[in-house]
This record gives structure tokens, sequence and C-alpha cells, in this order.
């Protein structure tokens, strides 16, 4: 038997745009012993990935990326900030590699461990921390003035360097909430603290009633939602 507490319970669903094919997003909850392969003491990993739709292979792009993290609970690397920034370069480095000027992402990273949650965005997918009636935006926004993605896996060498990172402590009760912009574009931060409440601590419920609102708007984007209660 593994040895093997849970800190968080999550749940993620998307949403396919009105004006895509597909979906371009993926999400990824690494919080099972199955996903972290029974190491208990390197907490959990919740990610969101937005694939630039600009480009052929954006889809491909976001599901390599969220794919990949799961290498963050490998036994042979250390669990610390530095690790996850050096995976994701890795992964930049990979789209390059294989898709060099046709494949793109976004990511927004939140790891959970020992009563913090540690923070890595590239671009302009977003993670919020909602506390009771307080909800703060955990990520940088600076890339979205003007809705011009700036930054993007596959951008090239320098992407370790925009590599936006931060740590911040978790208490009991608090939620994570990570969205693509196809959220951010039609729900403001105190919206995303109101779903909360009144899912009265249910993730699965948190992440519907979000989405549920993307399609009351008819969200031309693609949406992607994970929430996730520390406990």
């Amino acid at each position: 038997m593994l040895n093997w507490t849970p800190r968080t319970r999550g749940w993620g669903a998307s949403r396919r745009g009105e004006e895509h094919a597909r979906n371009e997003d993926a999400f990824v909850l690494l919080d099972h012993p199955v996903r972290t392969r029974g190491i208990a003491d390197r907490g959990c990993v919740f990610a969101v990935s937005d694939g630039v739709s600009t480009v052929a292979e954006g889809h491909w792009a976001s599901h390599l990326t969220v794919n990949r993290l799961s290498q963050f609970f490998d036994s042979h690397t250390k669990a610390d900030g530095t690790a996850m920034v050096s995976l994701i370069s890795e992964i930049d480095w990979e789209i390059r590699g294989e898709r060099a000027g046709r494949a793109a992402c976004t990511v927004a990273v939140a790891w959970v461990h020992d009563g913090k949650v540690h923070i890595f965005q590239v671009g302009d997918s977003h993670v919020f921390r909602v506390r009771g009636d307080e909800v703060e935006c955990l990520t940088s926004t600076a890339s979205d003035s003007g809705r011009k993605l700036e930054h993007f896996l596959g951008m090239g060498a320098a992407v370790s360097e925009v590599i936006q990172t931060s740590s911040h402590p978790v208490m009991t009760g608090d939620a994570l909430v990570l969205v693509t912009d196809g959220v951010t574009a039609h729900v403001d931060a105190h919206q995303l603290s109101r779903f909360w409440t009144g899912a009265q601590g249910d993730p699965a419920a948190a992440t519907e009633a979000i989405l549920g609102e993307i399609a009351r708007q008819r969200g031309q984007d693609d949406a992607t939602v994970v929430v996730a209660l520390v406990l």
C-alpha cells in the first residue's frame, strides 16, 4: 500500500470556443499516487496550458506540456522550484526542436507543497487564490496589456528568462483556481470568488459553474478551469 496522503482535492474541465474547430487547451491534476508515482513528500501539481491557435500545432504543444509535467515527480530529480523551471525550459526546448515555428502554448502551474503554493507562469494563463471573501491573482498580468501574448513556450531560447515564479502561503480551506485566457476574458476575479462560494467547497461544482458562465456568454475562445481545494 502506498503511504500517500492527499493535500488537495481538485477538478478540471475545458470548453471549446465558439470560433475554434478543436479545443487547443489542456490541463492536468497531479494529485493522485498513480499520477505522482507514489512519492508522498512532493505535494501536488496542477496546470493549465493554452495552445496558441495562430500556429498550426498549438494543440500538440499544450498537451505535450501538461503530459511532461509528471516528470517533476521522477525519483532522480530534486523537488524544488529550480527543478520545475528546468523542466518547463526543457519542454520549451522540445517544442522548438520538434515543431519549430509551428507550435506554441502558455502554461500556468501551481505546485502545492509544505504549506505553500509555488507558481510558475509563461504567458497569459493565470492562478488565483480564494480565501474566504478575498481573491488574489498570484500570477503576473503584465503580458495582458493590449491583449497581445508576448511570452509562450516555443518562443525561443530566452524563455527561461521570462518564466514568472512566486511562492505564497496556503492554508486549509483555500481554493486555487487556474484558468486560461478564455476564462479571464469573460469572468473577473470577484466572479471567480463568487462561483467558489456558491460551490460550497466543491471543486467540481465551481469548475462547472465557471464554464457554464462562459457558455452563457458564448465565449469565442477555448476556456479551461482547474479548481483545487487545499485540505
